[in-house]
């Protein structure tokens, strides 16, 4: 008696012999692409990594400005307070404790 094998059983028709030619062609090109792609990767990071340098010199750049332009509005406000209030420069200074914001007049 001789087992029938079960409905569900896939059967697969024996493989297809491929020449040798063809074989080595299709690794080669796998080959070639994965060293275009290392290539192709070390290629676009050294790009964005220029683009980065701009970018944070550029924030650089730009908080700096912004740090100035606090600087002199809270100068400004200062100024603008110890008049409402009449004071004089020198000892609205003082009182407000504002020393560091004056340093370099």
């Amino acid at each position: 008696m001789s087992a029938a094998p079960h409905p569900t059983t896939v059967v697969l028709p024996e493989p297809i012999n491929v020449s040798p030619l063809i074989r080595f062609g299709r690794w080669a090109a796998l080959g070639a692409g994965v060293i275009y792609g290392a290539v192709r990767l070390h290629q676009i990071k050294e790009y964005h990594a220029d683009i980065r340098q701009w970018q944070h010199e550029k924030a650089v750049v730009a908080a700096e400005e912004a740090a100035k332009k606090k600087k002199w509005l809270a100068k400004d406000e200062m100024r603008y307070l110890m008049q409402v209030v009449n004071l004089p420069f020198e000892e609205g200074v003082k009182q407000f404790g504002v020393t560091d914001l004056y340093k370099d007049e």
